[in-house]
């Protein structure tokens, strides 16, 4: 494994509404945040695709994305 970060965005469902997460992936663990809840699925969607392209522009050179 790099020692360098990955990071993903994932969409999943919680009592009828859709939640953004975030996983960032270190050498030594996994770290998971929630970023926000939408009442729809293509919401939610547009926003991680949103998140992952920040994460992506805003990354270091040692991020490797």
């Amino acid at each position: 494994m790099t020692d360098e970060p990955f990071a993903s965005t994932e969409v999943v469902e919680e009592s009828g509404r859709f939640v953004v997460m975030l996983d960032v992936v270190f050498a030594d663990g996994v770290v998971r945040h929630r970023l926000g809840d939408y009442h729809t699925r293509a919401r939610a969607e547009l926003a991680a695709k949103l998140y992952r392209a920040t994460a992506e522009r805003e990354a270091g050179p040692g991020w490797g994305m």
